[in-house]
């Protein structure tokens, strides 16, 4: 009998739970940041007839190309090779078989002004193609934090201006749950330099980085 007072007792309070008058709102926070980190992909590629020949002269220029990126300071746990590849083509032209041999290095340099200097290093030691950059902020969880907390405050104005608006007031959150969270880099940036360029103006433009957060909170509307 103690069960089904208990049971019975448990779906009332749902019931009245249920029947509470609320005010549903979605919040957003959004924090800014500039980025003090750029991650870069590059390629040192090379075509030939003679694969072994082809990996040992791609190999030097890969030699080449960490030694410059070890003379410009940066970590070694910096810097590591994403992935080689060598493929064999025929060409209907000529048919003859050809190869085409590519090593892919991914750098993250976390002081930006050494980009200028890095890039030139870069293709004098033999790199031959920009994959692309990418940018990142060294506390992005404390950004987070601050989109959150934004994205909360926002709730509550948007509920209070609602409530108010019907001569009402707000409550106690009932419900609160985070949809999204995530940082974007906005697309504010431009090539790096070509091969063979030189110049003393800096060629990268590293924009800002939005991080959002974004909830659902209901609140407990009362007259």
């Amino acid at each position: 009998m103690k069960q089904y007072l208990i049971l019975f007792s448990l779906i009332s309070s749902i019931a009245v739970a249920q029947q509470l008058p609320s005010v549903a709102v979605v919040g957003q926070g959004i924090v800014y940041a500039t980025p003090d980190v750029v991650n870069i992909s590059i390629s040192i590629e090379r075509e030939g007839d003679n694969p072994k020949e082809l990996r040992q002269k791609n190999g030097e220029t890969v030699a080449k190309v960490l030694q410059a990126i070890s003379q410009e300071q940066l970590p070694i746990e910096n810097f590591q090779t994403d992935y080689v590849s060598l493929n064999k083509q025929y060409d209907y032209n000529t048919k003859l078989y050809k190869y085409h041999i590519s090593q892919n290095l991914r750098i993250k340099l976390e002081d930006l002004s050494k980009y200028e200097s890095l890039m030139e290093a870069l293709f004098e030691a033999g790199v031959n193609r920009i994959n692309g950059i990418d940018f990142e902020v060294k506390n992005n969880a404390k950004l987070l934090q601050d989109a959150r907390i934004a994205a909360i405050d926002d709730a509550r104005k948007k509920a209070l201006l609602y409530a108010v608006t019907l001569d009402q007031n707000i409550g106690k959150a009932i419900s609160i749950t985070e949809t999204s969270s995530y940082g974007n880099v906005q697309p504010v940036f431009r090539a790096a330099k070509m091969l063979g360029e030189t110049s003393d103006q800096t060629t990268l433009a590293v924009g800002q980085i939005a991080v959002e957060a974004q909830i659902n909170v209901t609140f407990e509307l009362l007259k």
